[in-house]
Parts: structure tokens; C-alpha cells; sequence
């Protein structure tokens, strides 16, 4: 049996995947990349495909897989005998003056009847849209009654088993005028705006912050974004003056600006902590999990830490190889009549290296 490679595989430019974000944003663009996450959704999903999960890397990507196997048997219990099964169906959504197209997880047809039932997997912690309000499904579905003229109705379902839900929704061949309708505004938007990113950056207004913005590749440039950032800085504080969010090129402006993001910096470590907090709570948080750095460790006890060392084989060299003493604390330990002496010989010694001068910046 082959293994399926979707990594490999190409995504249009205004993907179905992507359309939610375009929505909210004609300006957005996703970033390149993967991450931990991706990789354990496109492996989860190529062991669906074939329904063979001894490629699986973990025991949660196990778990999934079984949840989702599950969750689809339940669902497809209340239909009836399916006729044709296709798994990774490619559809071309043809559109008012643009295109998309997609590959969605399974298209399965019902026996003796003009009805489907299409459905894709969603492996993450995200809270999916209900297929009647996701941008995704109504791609999928319109190009599915596009490729299959003689389905009058398909049931769109989300199998979510991280948060243990299958999202559904009854689409009909009468949707089809508004599907098409909704994705070309959203797509024409998107084939006005993003372009304009090369060049220099969208107009104000033609960006729109939302939660969204931290996937995008623009974030840091975004007009929208720098309104937004001012407009909240003023509402923590009224005595800040109008500025230009464009205008951040300005040596005239950096004073303001950066006083401005300072002031956003301090708002935003405080929900930062808040949220962690939340998480440790138990919160359930849209998007959001609690993740362990782990533990630090450290050494109370020098001298016995040594003693230890010896009785394993490690030599007092190899112990001070490892070490990086702080000359300035271990200097003050010497007296304040010895310090500048003690600092001479080290340096004299070529023991000492200095590294270029770091800055900071200090308001008045």
C-alpha cells in the first residue's frame, strides 16, 4: 500500500482553507511554513486516507485517528447505503469572475438517491465554524454540485474530535446561486488587495484587524494593525496625540510610536498572564493550549555539588569548562580595595572577553 504525501501537495491561491481568513481581511495572507501541529494533521489525515495508521508517530495521533474512524461510522449510521466512495476529492469551484479550488477528505454518495455526504477531519484544538457559517465547507460543496450535476443535496459534516463534535449542515442545489454569490466577493476582495503588498502596503481601510492577524506574514507592516494598536493606546491613555499609522518610517514620529507601544506592550503581558492563567485553570480557550517549557535546575550546594562530581569521574577542569562565572558579582566578592586589581589581572591574563556594547531604550 502506497503512502499518501499531502505535504507535497499544492494549494491554490485563495484556498478553501484560507477563505475564513480572507473574509475577515481582504489583506491577509497566510505565512509560509509548518509547524508540530500541521505535520501531526497531514499525518493523521494521509493514515485516513487508506485507513492505516501504522505510520502515526504518537499515542494522541493514535487516539485521533481511532476518534475520527468512530465519530464517522456514528455519523454515517443515519444514512443509507453508500454507493461510491471517494476519498481526497479534488473540486474546481468555478465563480463569478475567479476560481478556487480544494481537496476535501471524503465524498461519499448514497445509494439510490441524489444525496451525498461530504466531510472533512479537523485534528486541532481550534473551534471550527458550523458548515453553514464556514467559509471552507460552502467552497467544497459548491464545487461539488458543480462537479456532480445530478446531486440535489449534500450533507456537509466537520468530524472535530478534539473537542469531541461533528459539526453538520444540509446544503441543496437551490444554495448554489448564493455559494458562488458569497466566495467571488470574498476572492475578488482578496485579488484586489493582497497584490498591493508588493509594492509598498494596502490602503487604511482596506485592511481590517482582526484575531486573524497573528497568522498573517504582514502583520508587522499592516496599517490596520498600527490603527488599531494607537486606538487602544489612547483609550489607556487620553493624553496620547493623533498619529499616523502609516507613518512609522518617520524619525519625527519613533518618540510617539514607541511610547504608544510600550504602553500596548504593558496592556498585552497583562492579558497574556491572564490567559495563562485561565489555561491553568482548566479554561477551555478557542486556539489556545497550555504547553509545559519543563523545569529548571539548579545547584544550591557548590560544594557538594563538586564532591558528587569527583565520585562520577568528573575532574575539577571539566567542571570549570562548563562554567560561566559572573565577573562583575565574583569581582565584589574580592573588596572594594582589590575589585579594580582583580579585574586588571584577569583581563591581563586574556581570560576576559568583552562583547560589543548592547543598548537599550530608556525614556526620560
Amino acid at each position: 500500500m502506497n503512502t499518501p504525501d499531502h505535504q507535497s501537495r499544492g494549494h491554490a491561491e485563495f484556498s478553501p482553507s484560507s477563505l475564513k481568513y480572507v473574509a475577515a481581511c481582504a489583506g491577509y495572507q497566510g505565512r509560509d511554513g509548518t509547524s508540530p501541529a500541521a505535520e501531526m494533521g497531514t499525518r493523521i489525515h494521509e493514515a485516513l486516507e487508506v485507513f492505516d495508521p501504522s505510520a502515526l508517530h504518537t499515542e494522541q495521533e493514535h487516539e485521533i485517528y481511532e476518534q475520527i474512524v468512530k465519530m464517522e461510522q456514528d455519523f454515517m449510521s443515519n444514512f443509507a447505503e453508500i454507493e461510491e466512495e471517494l476519498n481526497e476529492i479534488q473540486v474546481e469551484v468555478a465563480l463569478d469572475g475567479t476560481e478556487t479550488w480544494g481537496t476535501c477528505d471524503r465524498f461519499l454518495i448514497l445509494k439510490g438517491s441524489d444525496r451525498a455526504v461530504m466531510a472533512d477531519y479537523k485534528t486541532g484544538i481550534s473551534i471550527i465554524d458550523p458548515p453553514e457559517k464556514n467559509w471552507q465547507a460552502k467552497a467544497y460543496t459548491t464545487g461539488a454540485f458543480q462537479k456532480y450535476p445530478d446531486i440535489k443535496e449534500i450533507v456537509f459534516a466537520f468530524y472535530v474530535p478534539q473537542h469531541s463534535a461533528t459539526l453538520h449542515h444540509t446544503f441543496t442545489r437551490e444554495d448554489l446561486p448564493t455559494l458562488v454569490e458569497d466566495l467571488s466577493r470574498v476572492i475578488k476582495a482578496g485579488e484586489e488587495v493582497r497584490p498591493k503588498w508588493e509594492s509598498g502596503t494596502p490602503e487604511l481601510e482596506e485592511c481590517t484587524p482582526t484575531q486573524y492577524c497573528r497568522f498573517c506574514r504582514h502583520e508587522d507592516t499592516c496599517p490596520a494593525l498600527g490603527g488599531l494598536v494607537i486606538s487602544v493606546a489612547k483609550k489607556l491613555d487620553t493624553t496620547l496625540p493623533d498619529i499616523d499609522p502609516t507613518d512609522v518610517d518617520n524619525p519625527a514620529r519613533l518618540s510617539e510610536l514607541f511610547n504608544i507601544a510600550k504602553i500596548v506592550e504593558n496592556w498585552s503581558m497583562s492579558i497574556k498572564r491572564k490567559t495563562l492563567d485561565a489555561l491553568k485553570d482548566g479554561e477551555q480557550l478557542d486556539g489556545l493550549k497550555l504547553r509545559s517549557m519543563g523545569r529548571t535546575r539548579k545547584i544550591s550546594d557548590n560544594a557538594t555539588f563538586v564532591k558528587i562530581a569527583k565520585k562520577h569521574g568528573i575532574d575539577l577542569d571539566t567542571l570549570l569548562d562548563q562554567v560561566n562565572f559572573p565577573l562583575a558579582k565574583v569581582a565584589k566578592k574580592a573588596g572594594a580595595d582589590s575589585r579594580q586589581s582583580f579585574l586588571d589581572e584577569c583581563t591581563d591574563a586574556g581570560i576576559v572577553e568583552t562583547s560589543d556594547e548592547r543598548h537599550c531604550v530608556a525614556t526620560q
